[in-house]
């Protein structure tokens, strides 16, 4: 009907409410009728790969410049290279003159690198506030929601795997595997030293722990005679006399013991009997003798005599090591859950310099007290033993290494 107004409204909510003080309350707006506002297409969304496209992709807007136009500045939204060279760059430059307090208002949003720098140690002092007035901290006007979101999740997720890329090979092995030859029993044959076993009268045992040498060269050793043998070596023997006439003359000899007796063929030269070379060598190994050991002796091996090996302590005129820094070893566990005592005997090298390598166990009790005892004498250091000539010799000597609970 025209002119009429019709109230939808129930009687309840149209009857106005008189309070005591005589005002009408106020009328609650029930939830169903507030409006709900979605986000309109208009607007760029604000996540994570819209963020990178547009970062990456974003192209500068050019705006005509105006007449009168203060500064030079002439586009908006640039793109990557004119941000970083705009973020290093000094403020823009004023065309001509300008208004002081436009040009201090334009400063404030722009400024070179430096300047930055500058302000974020010395950030520039605001002007007084009057009296009885408290400043309050609010939000920068183009501050984004703080709300952590999917954009920052995988912003910290991407950081994260990048350092521990970085971080993990330092702490942990993954540089190809050593070329260290392992404690592996390979398929080598073993090394024949039979010819070479001294027949020594019965009791006799003077011929352990031999081996040879001569002075660095690559042929094998020549067919030959032999020098006698004595504990001390003063002229070893060469493959050429050097000195026709020494002011000293002494025959050349071989370290070992003076009673071993080993068949020599009557030759003019030095060399090893059992040999069927002709070459002019003393062999190919490294030392004062004649084979291809090291040592005074003659064949293989290390030391002096003949045969292989090292030399025996006590024996042939050797002496013995002696300890200098020798700590216990450790109880194991069983061992000391069970309150086992007992003694390994060890077989080790000791070196010329005092190190003690290439230990062997020859008699133990078990209960993982072998496996402390070999640990721990490889960390000892000993008094090295001498040889017949004075000089300190590599050498093999039995130990015990005896485990007690106090």
């Amino acid at each position: 009907m025209p002119g009429k107004i019709i109230n939808l409204l129930s009687p309840e909510i149209t009857k106005p409410k008189v309070s005591a003080a005589g005002r009408p309350p106020a009328v609650p707006v029930p939830a169903s009728a507030v409006p709900k506002f979605d986000a309109p297409d208009i607007l760029i969304p604000d996540n994570f790969w819209s963020n990178l496209k547009q970062f990456l992709t974003e192209r500068p807007v050019r705006v005509r410049e105006r007449k009168d136009a203060p500064f030079t500045q002439t586009s908006f939204g640039t793109g990557v290279g004119d941000n970083l060279r705009d973020f290093f760059s000094s403020s823009p430059a004023a065309k001509g003159p300008v208004n002081s307090k436009l040009a201090v208002a334009w400063g404030s949003n722009f400024g070179g690198f430096g300047t930055r720098i500058k302000e974020f140690f010395s950030p520039p002092k605001q002007a007084p506030l009057p009296f009885a007035v408290k400043p309050v901290k609010v939000k920068d006007i183009w501050s984004k929601d703080e709300n952590f979101g999917w954009s920052q999740v995988i912003a910290v997720g991407l950081h994260v795997a990048v350092i521990a890329l970085l971080v993990i090979p330092i702490f942990t092995n993954v540089l190809p595997a050593s070329t260290e030859a392992k404690n592996k029993l390979v398929g080598v044959v073993p090394l024949d030293i039979s010819p070479y076993m001294a027949k020594l009268p019965s009791g006799a045992n003077k011929a352990g722990g031999g081996g040879g040498g001569n002075n660095h060269t690559l042929t094998p050793v020549s067919k030959g005679k032999l020098p006698k043998f004595q504990w001390t070596q003063f002229t070893p023997p060469q493959a050429k006399i050097q000195n026709l006439n020494p002011k000293l003359a002494m025959d050349p000899s071989l370290l070992g013991p003076p009673d071993l007796k080993i068949v020599s063929p009557n030759m003019a030269n030095f060399g090893d009997p059992l040999s069927k070379s002709v070459t002019d060598s003393l062999g190919n190994g490294n030392g004062t003798g004649i084979g291809s050991g090291s040592g005074g002796g003659l064949g293989p091996g290390e030391g002096g005599g003949t045969g292989g090996g090292l030399f025996r302590a006590g024996l042939n005129g050797v002496g013995s090591p002696q300890c200098i820094y020798c700590p216990q070893p450790e109880y194991s566990d069983e061992a000391r859950k069970a309150k086992y005592q007992g003694t390994v005997l060890l077989d080790v090298t000791v070196t010329a310099d005092g190190r003690v390598i290439s230990p062997m166990v020859i008699k133990g009790p078990g209960l993982g007290l072998e496996e402390k005892a070999l640990s721990q004498v490889k960390n000892w250091k000993m008094r090295p033993a001498y040889g017949p000539s004075g000089k300190p010799v590599n050498c093999r000597v039995q130990i015990e290494v005896t485990f007690h609970l106090y």
